[in-house]
């Protein structure tokens, strides 16, 4: 077995051939979880797309990745905590910094609503004193049918609610018809 790894890859240290073939390795693990749990009989009647936040995180009522609590410095604080469908699986792979101040320093992604199990742990801080807006996880972390996603954000400054985003990079593979209703072809 492996280690395990858990820490950023600024996007600028990451060819675009290198930052697609993370995207298509997602996308693999993602097909081969939705085919070991059975979602459906034929991989043809899945679909893998872009997560979003409100419809498969039930994160905020616009379907934006704005953090909705108020930041405390030092502090941790909930960006989100959702239970997922019996028929979708999450592939998460990395995190955007939108607000020009970065106010957040770590991001941690869990399993269980109480943070059971620790599935990896992020510092943000080299993303803002590199000036990056963006960086990839060392490895995908695959949250599948029933598990409960929980994200957690240490601030490093004060901010209030509904100020700041952090938009994670994810794909969510399903059965068509919840979102997207035909096949592409």
């Amino acid at each position: 077995m492996a280690v395990t790894t858990s820490y950023l890859i600024p996007v600028g240290d990451l060819s675009l051939e290198a930052r697609l073939g993370i995207r298509a390795a997602v996308d693999v693990k993602l097909q081969e979880a939705a085919q070991r749990l059975k979602i459906r009989d034929h991989p043809d009647d899945m679909v893998i797309r872009d997560t979003l936040p409100l419809t498969d995180l039930t994160l905020a009522a616009t379907d934006d990745w704005l953090i909705p609590g108020p930041g405390v410095a030092g502090t941790a604080l909930q960006y989100f905590s959702s239970l997922l469908g019996i028929d979708r699986c999450v592939g998460f792979f990395g995190v955007g910094v939108e607000t020009a101040l970065a106010s957040n320093s770590r991001l941690s992604l869990t399993q269980g609503a109480a943070s059971a199990q620790i599935r990896g742990v992020y510092h943000l801080e080299q993303l803002n004193s590199r000036l990056e807006p963006a960086g990839y996880f060392s490895e995908t972390i695959i949250f599948i049918r029933q598990e409960t996603i929980r994200a957690m954000v240490i601030p490093r400054l004060a901010y209030a609610a509904n100020t700041e985003r952090m938009h994670l990079f994810a794909r969510t593979i399903e059965p068509i018809g919840s979102v997207i209703s035909a096949p592409s072809v």
